[in-house]
């Protein structure tokens, strides 16, 4: 794997920009967005009117602890992430970059799979159901109830191999962002609908925190600077630019959103979806106003606080 060949285990989506237009990081940035906002709904309307709501993500059970298993879930989420980076930045120090590309890798094409065996063969049921309701039609319904493991087996395996492709393969490379986004969005809302109705918040604010930390002195500022020292140097491309979002990212605003549908009503998601644009946007005025030095800006606290506050403000109505 070469030194500039981050993008097979990189957990970000990361696009090339035109610098002649000045519009452009907008432009990508509400279209990334609405990908996240329409990706999230389906997964989230279809689950929840599954399953509702539950505990079945969460390490700790607010139902047998109380509030306190929200806080033992943040810590422990906390330490993953923290343990996770850790390692990156030791095998990035190490030079052990193959290691690095297996990692990265395989762990994207089983979380992958995985959300996928379970989100799609429940969205393929629940539009059956729906046609079969109407139509009184209900053989498809039927087969497709009676061979559900047999479906998400093989919308795993399916979607475990297209990871790799997608990341190994540059013929296979544009829809790299794309899978990166579902796999991204889905995950965030099965952290909003099944970690309980306290564990959500606290990981938003706990996590927003954090990200302040790691992208300014913890390990994303560390691992960006490390890749900025191998990386050979080049005159700088006066058309083109990189952006780069993380996944992390887009899985909190998966996360704000499933939850406010969930919890409260289409109308809360809908304040709750424009006060992540909203924040977003100022997070990306504040990058682009920022000197060219200080181009790393936690994505993650003006959005979710934003969203926070629209959660708070409704739950007290």
């Amino acid at each position: 794997m070469s030194n500039e060949n981050i993008s097979s285990w990189f957990p970000a989506l990361i696009y090339t920009l035109d610098k002649k237009d000045k519009y452009s990081i907008l432009k990508l940035i509400t279209k990334i967005f609405i990908a996240n906002l329409f990706f999230a709904s389906i997964a989230t309307i279809t689950l929840w009117l599954i399953f509702g709501t539950g505990e079945e993500a969460a390490f700790f059970k607010e139902s047998e602890m109380g509030s306190s298993a929200a806080f033992y879930n943040l810590i422990t989420f906390l330490a993953i992430a923290v343990i996770a980076s850790a390692v990156i930045y030791l095998l990035i120090k190490l030079r052990k970059f193959s290691v690095l590309e297996l990692f990265g890798v395989i762990l994207f094409a089983f979380v992958s799979g995985s959300i996928s065996s379970i989100v799609i063969p429940l969205i393929l049921y629940l539009v059956l159901y729906l046609i079969s309701s109407i139509t009184a039609i209900s053989n498809l319904l039927y087969l497709v109830a009676y061979s559900f493991d047999f479906i998400s087996l093989i919308i795993f395996i399916l979607f475990f191999v297209l990871q790799i492709l997608v990341l190994l393969h540059e013929k296979f490379k544009v829809l790299r962002n794309t899978l990166l986004l579902i796999t991204a969005s889905w995950s965030g809302v099965f952290m909003g609908l099944y970690t309980g109705s306290l564990t959500p918040i606290v990981l938003m604010i706990g996590f927003s925190l954090y990200d302040i930390y790691a992208v300014k002195q913890g390990p994303i500022k560390k691992i960006t600077n490390e890749l900025r020292e191998i990386q050979p140097r080049s005159v700088e491309n006066k058309e083109k630019s990189n952006f780069v979002l993380g996944l992390g990212d887009l899985f909190f605003y998966s996360v704000a959103l499933s939850y406010s549908l969930a919890y409260f009503n289409l109308i809360v998601f809908l304040e709750v979806a424009i006060a992540l644009i909203i924040g977003i946007l100022i997070t990306i005025w504040i990058l682009i106003s920022s000197p060219q030095s200080e181009r790393e800006l936690p994505a993650l606290p003006i959005p979710l606080m934003l969203a926070l506050l629209l959660i708070f403000l409704n739950s007290i109505i």
